[in-house]
């Protein structure tokens, strides 16, 4: 018989075998559910030990429906769909992967920067149209200025990933950074607003608090440069859709690339979708094979530690 139950909220990979194999080997079942809401987590998952949680939305609702939860673990570096304080208040501990995929989100972020950059997308759709010579000038990427928002472990391998293309300066904004931890990588800490004005490229990395959702707004974006690349690889709370969508269409800046988005999957409506200024994918940044297995690993090496009466190795919240 089976000492724990654990449970995937909502089952978005295409197997879960790393997880069923490491967690049994503490007597831990591995059920996969799919929870959209908060009742469909409190419906399905209230006789759990432990949760693996992936975008379904861990509100203080479902956390009450929690009966004998002593853990919830995170796939991912964020956790902004956790009620971390009903977490606390239940003696639920909280876990994320907070460093398992810098590599490759920081490469996604350079995809989408020379995608924006050399108008990649939009010159393959209309070449399969039967089109050449196609007339849309683009720039030279050596010389310019290069603003990181946010500078965590995915930010800083992007900008040691940049140091051979010879950018005239990097700038970051980062409040809870020191000077030191950006001079050590070639960059220069400054104020939000001197990024926003200076940069060429903006590359946004923060984290979604109640200071940062929107924070790139109609103000910010009137700040920019007119030929000021944006690209969102961190949360799409962070944008304003609306400000974003206005400032493309009227080409106050040249280009976004975005992976993440305010609603997921994108809404077939959505204004981003008639605009030819702007490259998409589908919040795939993480997803390559080494990060994928590494998730699944330290996701539910987690959930052991807490149910074997030890801390998890990453944790959110420590009760």
């Amino acid at each position: 018989m089976n000492q724990y139950r654990i449970y995937v909220t909502d089952g978005r990979h295409a197997s879960y075998d790393i997880e069923r194999e490491m967690l049994s080997a503490i007597g831990g079942e591995l059920k996969i559910c799919h929870c959209e809401t908060d009742a469909d987590i409190a419906a399905q998952c209230a006789d759990a030990d432990g949760i693996l949680l992936d975008m379904a939305p861990m509100t203080a609702r479902a956390v009450a429906a929690l009966k004998k939860c002593k853990v919830i673990s995170r796939y991912g570096v964020g956790y902004d769909n956790v009620d971390v304080a009903a977490c606390i208040e239940q003696g639920i501990q909280v876990a994320n992967v907070p460093d398992y995929c810098a590599e490759d989100v920081s490469d996604h972020a350079l995809a989408l920067l020379f995608a924006c950059l050399r108008d990649v997308p939009r010159r393959d759709r209309l070449i399969r149209q039967g089109q050449w010579n196609i007339q849309r000038m683009s720039f030279r990427l050596s010389g310019k200025v290069l603003g990181v928002l946010g500078f965590g472990r995915i930010a800083k391998a992007l900008v040691r990933k940049c140091a051979g293309f010879h950018f005239s300066k990097i700038l970051v904004y980062d409040p809870y950074v020191s000077e030191r931890d950006c001079i050590e990588l070639g960059a220069r800490k400054v104020a939000l607003d001197d990024v926003l004005r200076e940069s060429d490229i903006i590359s946004l990395h923060m984290p979604v608090t109640a200071e940062t959702v929107h924070m790139i707004d109609g103000r910010a974006l009137a700040l920019m440069k007119p030929t000021t690349i944006f690209i969102n690889t961190s949360r799409g709370r962070l944008v304003d859709d609306a400000s974003l969508v206005k400032a493309l269409e009227r080409h106050q800046i040249l280009c976004a690339g975005l992976d993440t988005h305010n609603l997921e999957p994108l809404p077939l409506d959505s204004p981003y979708l008639c605009l030819d200024n702007v490259v998409l994918t589908d919040h795939t940044a993480y997803n390559t094979e080494e990060a994928v297995e590494e998730l699944k690993r330290k996701c539910a090496q987690n959930v052991i530690n807490v149910l074997t009466g030890l801390s998890p190795a990453y944790p959110v919240s420590v009760i």
